[in-house]
């Protein structure tokens, strides 16, 4: 893998360094110190660095990297984000925290599951959804909504002990979903063992991975008399149980361990876990073990509970310290290849507007590696292998096993905007069709009318001569809203007579107000006539507008659209 950058980066190891990185307490020159010290040749690239400035660069030659004005704050940052109870308002309005938490959501949504069985998916009853087996590989569809629009996530998930046959199933049933929902999935490669954030959470603290191979459907074969299961997690949201080794060096005294025995399942506490340990464990056991429970307590162990294990064996015993959160600055990347070989060209203070069609773009967030798909880029096939070969020539180490994600053009979840400064959601509404969302999706129809009442809103307030309407329109829509001419005026052509009534309407309506009654919970066709039922709040008096919102015109039609219709679906004007 070659490395270029429009500053100074390390590059995979090549023959002779390319870079020889030192600090401020090197005497005399560094360059001369750089090359002398340690036989380099001449050519090599000396880089000052500064304790405390370290750039992105540099730190992620370290498999972690700690800034020590960090430890001097109070849980400040990232490290407090972490224990925050999960608001999904938050996750919609704050993509930056979306990216920071690896959510997209709150894990509400649809999820449906295929588990490969002869090289073919083959449906999961949803009672098993959250039963994974490492012999087996799974599809995971996650539906859910964003901005007035059906999104989607697959995560192909492969267990440790998948075949090489398996693995490739998976990959093109992959890409068969992907034609099915017209190339609108985000997919996301899962190994055992190193599941995102999302993934955990979209299973209620249910995940079990079972260490032996699937059957028919997604039904476990026989297996063992003796099990033992380690359940890590303190909440629906994060709790994850695999089934490791039944013997006594697999117990920790951090966490609580299942053991399935033939007649007995034991609830093993460790003297380190705590009550939300133990009350997901409850829910737990349900899933893996009909049999009687008996909880025991680290150190008062009966005599059949170490039988079971084949006898004592020494196990981590010392607390478990709190993982520390990565603070490694993302870094993003143009994509190619050039006689075979990845090249990769590093893009320096990175924004939206570095995102071209034409190309596949690397973003590394370090805990993730994204790959986003340019909508006329012609070898996005490569892009998962590309993502493989980043991991395995990184200096630092990193990885195989990090999860490797796909984002197309037009359809980046907020796990991955949320890594730039700014993004337009709407910069390339003008690339989404009909055709985009699954043929025959019970969704389909209201995205397509979300999407389309939402630009034509945007055409209503922006379109020349609109009288008294247009101009309040043109008012309250500054703002967020307020983006280039070109984008405010893409539309479905099959919208320009519905706007051109809306206007006259709203005209001849705006200053007078219609009744609550009247517009609140009514279904369209019990609206007033001339109402446009997609900005029905418009026709409040301002008093009136003012007790619903809690602000007026002007400061509601400020907020980005997104906002404005979360607040009209709570209050009935939607």
């Amino acid at each position: 893998m070659a490395l270029g950058t429009s500053s100074p980066s390390p590059a995979a190891p090549p023959p002779s360094p390319q870079h020889i990185y030192t600090n401020t307490r090197t005497l005399g020159s560094p360059e001369a110190e750089g090359h002398a010290g340690g036989g380099y040749p001449t050519y090599t690239n000396v880089e000052v660095v500064n304790d405390g400035a370290e750039s992105a660069a540099f730190k992620q030659l370290f498999r972690t990297w700690s800034d020590k004005r960090s430890r001097n704050q109070k849980l400040g940052g990232r490290d407090k984000l972490i224990h925050v109870k999960l608001d999904v308002g938050k996750l919609h309005t704050q993509p930056e925290l979306a990216a920071q938490l690896r959510m997209v959501d709150d894990s509400s949504g649809k999820v449906e599951v295929w588990c490969m069985e002869d090289l073919h998916r083959q449906p999961v009853d949803p009672k098993r959804h959250g039963q994974l087996y490492a012999g087996n590989c799974y599809l995971v569809l996650y539906t859910y909504q964003r901005l007035g629009r059906v999104q989607y996530i697959l995560y192909l998930w492969q267990g440790r002990q998948a075949t090489a046959d398996e693995i490739k199933a998976l990959n093109s049933n992959a890409e068969e979903l992907d034609v099915m929902y017209g190339g609108a999935l985000v997919q996301e490669h899962v190994t055992m063992g190193s599941e995102p954030p999302h993934f955990l959470a979209i299973f209620q603290g249910q995940l079990v991975i079972f260490q032996e191979r699937a059957g028919h459907h997604g039904k476990g074969q026989s297996a063992s008399t003796t099990r033992l299961f380690h359940v890590q997690g303190t909440d629906s949201q994060n709790t994850k149980t695999m089934e490791v080794p039944a013997r006594a060096s697999s117990l920790n005294s951090n966490d609580i361990f299942l053991l399935v025995t033939a007649s007995v399942c034991y609830l093993w506490f460790g003297k380190g876990c705590n009550g939300d340990q133990r009350e997901m464990a409850r829910v737990v056991v349900t899933v893996i073990s009909k049999k009687n429970e008996e909880t025991v307590l680290e150190g008062q162990e009966p005599p059949h509970f170490w039988e079971a294990l084949g006898g004592r064996a020494p196990y981590p015993s010392k607390k478990r310290l709190p993982e520390e959160v990565p603070r490694f600055q993302p870094r993003l990347f143009e994509c190619s290849s050039q006689m075979g070989c990845l090249v990769l060209a590093e893009v320096v203070f990175f924004s939206q507007e570095d995102l071209d069609k034409y190309d596949i773009m690397l973003l590394d967030t370090w805990q993730e590696i994204f790959l986003w798909l340019g909508e006329a880029a012609s070898e996005w096939k490569e892009a998962v292998a590309w993502g493989q070969e980043y991991l395995k020539t990184h200096p630092a180490g990193r990885s195989p096993a990090t999860p490797i994600v796909l984002v197309k053009q037009g359809h980046e979840p907020p796990t991955f905007t949320g890594w730039f400064f700014t993004w337009d959601p709407y910069k390339w509404t003008s690339h989404l069709s009909d055709t985009e969302v699954v043929e025959g999706s019970p969704a389909a129809a209201s995205t397509i009318s979300e999407i389309t009442a939402e630009v034509n809103n945007l055409r209503l307030s922006r379109w020349p001569g609109n009288g008294k309407a247009g101009a309040v329109a043109l008012q309250a829509l500054k703002g967020s809203q307020d983006s280039s001419e070109n984008e405010l005026m893409q539309g479905p052509k099959s919208g320009g007579t519905r706007t051109s009534s809306s206007v006259s309407s709203t005209s001849a309506t705006i200053n007078g107000g219609l009744r609550r009654e009247q517009l609140m919970h009514q279904a369209a066709e019990d609206l007033p006539e001339g109402v446009d039922p997609a900005r029905r709040e418009f026709y409040l008096s301002d008093s009136d507008f003012q007790d619903i919102f809690g602000k007026s015109k002007e400061e509601f039609y400020s907020m980005a659209t997104w906002r404005q219709q979360q607040e009209k679906k709570q209050l009935g004007f939607f």
